[in-house]
């Protein structure tokens, strides 16, 4: 293949330019499309000959500049490439501020440099040099591995002096974080979503993903950390142990299966308000243990076919129990209670489902389809068709 095929291929495929450096014009045009600040000593045309002159036979250059972005400098047949740029991993908004006090960069701002930077594929360097060594072995027939020469051309690697301030700020930074870290503790305790919902998105956005190439194993070791912080205010609020484990248990499963990260990340919000649905409602009813328990039970099983005995199993204690205590601290019984939850869920499915009322009956765990009818319009005083036509929504309804 030709080189600007080949260029063109390795682009497209791994997402990271490869720049032809064989004009002036090119190299300008380069400087212009991906200087981001004024520190990037590279993007100039006298650095950029600098070091291409460095370049031995059978070597790279690798540049990583003052904003840990980084570039391959290599040369294809007596043609000048640059692969780049990339970045090696991501940098969290605390990092970056950290990175440009260090730099004293004072005329450009956090927001700025994330967003420049979230344009660049992260890729391993031990990655980036392998696809650049196929492409000139592709193009030159020439399949000898090239080795790599190092240069930093950020101003803090030549100045050790100026790390003191990036350590004392990056000292106030993890003291934020514990404290923020207790703050959702606290959130969690009390049952305040709102309170704890921001707090986890500021730490959330406080971490940054250092073994890029691992992000899921990442986002779930991070996943964990936020349900020990949550089990921890829950069982300060009190929450029954039973109930605090089958929440954390169930969420952890969901981790495991998870296929991307943004199904991780929306776990995590839909535990917390899980969470602070459950202890808000702890403390504001002052049920016990045990009715809680059993209201959490049926709220979360209801789907299944559930009898008295299958309820007084879970919370451990004797079906005589377990109907005097429901009925004395909610005023009703605890097959009422499995009824009412299931017929909410199944007016839910009628209206924004076309399910046939014999799955929707399923679905909330009733298998007998005239026993369902008969429960539901105790419940909403019609017929579950009667339901549908009245209050059916949704691109399935009338309109």
């Amino acid at each position: 293949m030709e080189l600007i095929e080949c260029c063109k291929l390795l682009e497209n495929l791994e997402l990271i330019p490869v720049n032809i450096m064989d004009t002036p014009e090119k190299v300008e045009d380069f400087c212009e499309k991906y200087s981001i600040h004024s520190s990037q000593t590279l993007f100039n045309n006298n650095k950029i000959q600098e070091i291409f002159s460095q370049i031995d036979d059978y070597e790279f250059i690798h540049v990583s500049d003052s904003l840990k972005i980084h570039f391959l400098f290599a040369y294809c047949n007596d043609t000048p490439i640059i692969y780049g740029p990339y970045c090696t991993k991501l940098l969290s908004n605390n990092e970056i501020s950290i990175l440009l006090s260090s730099l004293k960069a004072t005329d450009i701002d956090t927001a700025t440099v994330a967003r420049q930077r979230s344009r660049y594929t992260v890729k391993p360097q031990q990655n980036a040099q392998y696809y650049l060594n196929i492409l000139i072995s592709e193009v030159t027939g020439d399949s000898t591995v090239h080795v790599v020469k190092n240069i930093d051309l950020s101003p803090l690697a030549r100045k050790k002096y100026e790390e003191q301030p990036s350590k004392d700020i990056a000292i106030k930074l993890v003291r934020e974080h514990y404290a923020n870290e207790q703050k959702l503790i606290n959130s969690i305790s009390e049952g305040n979503y709102t309170k704890a919902i921001e707090t986890w998105h500021f730490l959330h956005n406080a971490v940054s993903y250092n073994n890029i190439g691992h992000t899921m194993e990442v986002a779930r070791i991070s996943a964990g950390i936020t349900r020990t912080m949550l089990r921890i205010g829950a069982s300060n609020a009190g929450l029954p142990a039973e109930i605090n484990d089958y929440i954390s248990g169930k969420s952890s499963q969901f981790m495991i299966h998870a296929r991307s990260i943004d199904a991780i990340y929306m776990e995590h919000e839909r535990l917390i308000k899980e969470y602070c649905d459950v202890i808000s409602e702890y403390k504001n009813k002052n049920y016990s243990h045990l009715v809680l328990s059993i209201k959490y039970f049926i709220e979360n099983e209801y789907d299944k076919p559930l009898s008295l005995e299958d309820i007084a199993n879970d919370v451990s204690c004797s079906v005589s129990n377990l109907v005097h205590q429901f009925k004395r601290e909610t005023g009703t019984t605890p097959i009422a209670y499995l009824n009412h939850i299931r017929m909410k869920a199944a007016s839910d499915a009628l209206t924004h489902t076309n399910d046939s009322i014999q799955d929707i009956a399923s679905s909330v765990g009733i298998l007998d389809s005239n026993y369902f009818v008969k429960c539901f319009k105790k419940e909403y005083d019609m017929t579950p068709s009667a339901y549908r036509s009245k209050f059916r929504n949704g691109p399935w309804g009338r309109g």
